[in-house]
């Protein structure tokens, strides 16, 4: 029996044959299909929600809405949850041509709902585009957030690196620097934040840190 068979019947059986809702039933086979895959796939997770949409043949907004319910239901404790996903952002962010605002693509609900959340408990503001999954926050509320959780050591080393970058000499060794940094500390930080932060930064960035 497989990993997935096995954590499937767990899951399922839990509260007895037939007792699970049929909402929950297929959260738990996103959640599954997130962390193993299928027919000899690599783990979904590491998918954006438009290509996971094209592979299981169910439209997008359902693929959004199952992924935030397998987090909340099935993936651990929901703050782990969202800090990985946070730093899984992260390590592909991009920062605007003047330096300014730092840009994230979240697509996971609940991670996007989290970091706004934690921006509006600290008085910071946040910005969206036409696309909601793009957020855009000051360096000042980013590093705000981040203190709150992260190692503080990997914290300073990634300010001095983001303030170097603004030093640079044009705008695309600008945002290249700045991508560097940024993936430096995701990684650093997933690794010293615990196992369950690290195991789902993993499975997202399909990384080795």
């Amino acid at each position: 029996m497989s990993n997935f068979e096995e954590e499937f019947l767990k899951d399922y059986l839990q509260f007895g044959l037939g007792s699970m809702p049929k909402t929950d039933v297929d959260a738990l086979v996103m959640h599954l299909l997130d962390k193993y895959g299928y027919d000899g796939s690599a783990p979904l997770a590491q998918y954006k929600n438009q290509t996971v949409s094209e592979r299981l043949r169910t439209p997008v907004n359902k693929i959004k809405k199952l992924r935030y319910d397998a987090a909340l239901k099935f993936g651990g404790r929901v703050e782990d949850q969202a800090m990985a996903r946070l730093l899984a952002a992260l390590s592909d962010a991009a920062l605007e041509t003047d330096g300014g605002k730092i840009c994230l693509i979240i697509e996971d609900a609940l991670a996007k709902n989290w970091l706004q959340g934690q921006l509006k408990n600290n008085q910071l503001i946040f910005d969206h585009t036409f696309n909601t999954e793009i957020v855009k926050v000051s360096s000042v509320g980013l590093f705000s957030v981040l203190r709150a959780f992260f190692d503080p050591d990997e914290i300073e080393k990634f300010e001095k690196a983001y303030e170097k970058t603004r030093k640079a000499d044009n705008a695309e060794a600008m945002r290249k620097a700045f991508k560097k940094a940024a993936k430096n500390f995701a990684e650093a930080a997933a690794k010293k934040a615990g196992a369950g932060v690290v195991s789902i930064f993993k499975s997202i960035t399909m990384g080795s840190v």
